[in-house]
């Protein structure tokens, strides 16, 4: 027991280590500060996932903007185009200016020249024979004018008129040949009916080609229509003036518009409007005005999303 005692006692005179002994001085403590590159590290670990993931949701929704969620179909721009046709049989003439392939013309340009150089002999011809009897005929009205100012008698008078009559048919017979042969020279100069692009030559020059036969084919530059299939089954049924959004597959960008018009029947769906080509379907055709913002080019495939709600 006295042992015990002493132990108890030894234990009970021992200080504290965090006690601070009476009498003495207690030191000041001293902040250390962070340094710069573990705070530079805590940002980068911190703050920059969040502020990566708040610039990735902004512009996750800009980009949406321009989808208009899962696409109905695809659509297909129209360009009006014109199949340039030979007037007359003939041969075309070899020329510098004649068009090649992809060339843009202008609305009136002479795309062809058909060799018509009897024509234009013939055309100088007539055109000397009608000034001639225009002078025979306007020399017949001033003597018949003279003579029926000075009171010539009927018997002197009647020849002077019929040389008027006769030279007047005449005159207009000429000009009606004159007039016809001038079309056919005008003609051999075949002109472009419409601006656009040369996409098509079935002719070079040198070449013989028969009347209707067609020369080129002149397509416009930008697309007049979009047309598409509503495909049968889908649920969706197309109506004059729906709005349309229409979504360019190159740049990304859209802009509405509104069905135009609206198939009566049912139709084959072309292979390169199908997701599968080698799984054919049907659909309603539908024509969609070209929205005026985007440039779509002829031949262009776009992305079309119908609203349906009123």
């Amino acid at each position: 027991m006295g042992d015990l005692d002493r132990q108890s006692e030894s234990e009970s005179n021992i200080v504290p280590a965090y006690a601070t002994p009476k009498g003495l001085q207690t030191a000041e403590t001293t902040t250390i500060k962070t340094p710069l590159k573990l705070q530079i590290r805590r940002l980068r670990y911190q703050v920059l996932p969040v502020l990566i993931f708040a610039i990735a949701l902004v512009l996750t929704a800009y980009l949406w903007k321009n989808y208009a969620g899962a696409p109905h179909g695809y659509g297909e721009v129209h360009a009006v185009f014109s199949k340039v046709n030979a007037p007359k049989d003939g041969t075309l003439m070899e020329s510098d200016a004649y068009p090649k392939q992809f060339d843009r013309v202008d609305k009136d340009q002479i795309l062809v020249r058909f060799s018509a150089s009897d024509l234009i002999e013939q055309e100088a011809q007539l055109q000397d024979t009608v000034k001639k009897t225009q002078d025979e005929l306007s020399a017949a009205q001033v003597e018949l004018e003279k003579a029926t100012k000075a009171g010539t008698e009927k018997a002197k008078l009647d020849p002077l008129k019929q040389q008027v009559s006769t030279l007047t048919a005449r005159l207009d017979e000429e000009r009606k040949k004159y007039n016809h042969v001038k079309k056919q020279v005008e003609a051999a100069n075949l002109k472009a009916p419409m601006g656009g692009i040369v996409t098509e030559i079935k002719h070079q020059p040198g070449e013989f080609v028969k009347q209707g036969q067609e020369i080129m084919t002149i397509t416009q530059e930008n697309g007049a229509y979009i047309t598409t299939y509503v495909r049968a089954g889908s649920g969706l049924i197309p109506t004059k003036d729906m709005r349309v959004t229409v979504r360019s597959q190159n740049s990304q960008k859209s802009e509405r518009s509104i069905v135009q018009e609206v198939g009566a029947q049912i139709e084959l769906i072309p292979e390169h409007q199908l997701a599968n080509p080698k799984k054919p379907e049907w659909g309603i055709p539908v024509r969609i005005a070209m929205p005026p913002n985007l440039q779509l080019r002829p031949g262009e495939l776009v992305v079309l999303n119908y609203v349906t709600e009123k």
